[in-house]
């Protein structure tokens, strides 16, 4: 184009390459650090549930195995069905449920 911006590049020397001197784009940075540091406590969240759900579907006894996918999974069949779980494994259960309410 025969038009070129002359008045453009001053200013993107002056900013320089990659230099947050501008506020907008620190904030911009800013902004994208908490979102990755959102997005890390999402994950992290999600694994822990991952690993209680699995840890659960281990320890259920064979009769609510059976029933997990109908009630909504472990967790759920598990705190449904607490009077089947055996009464050594009880508060050990209901600690792993509060962790996935929690989480």
């Amino acid at each position: 184009f025969w038009l070129k911006p002359f008045w453009l590049k001053p200013i993107a020397s002056a900013l320089g390459s990659g230099s947050f001197d501008c506020p907008a784009h620190a904030r911009t940075c800013r902004a994208d650090t908490m979102m990755s540091i959102e997005a890390a406590r999402e994950a992290a969240s999600a694994k822990a549930k991952e690993q209680i759900e699995a840890q659960l579907g281990e320890q259920a006894p064979k009769s609510l195995k059976m029933l997990s996918p109908c009630l909504g999974g472990p967790v759920k069949t598990m705190e449904t069905c607490m009077c089947v779980v055996p009464a050594d494994q009880q508060e050990q259960v209901k600690k792993a449920i509060e962790k996935y309410k929690n989480a």
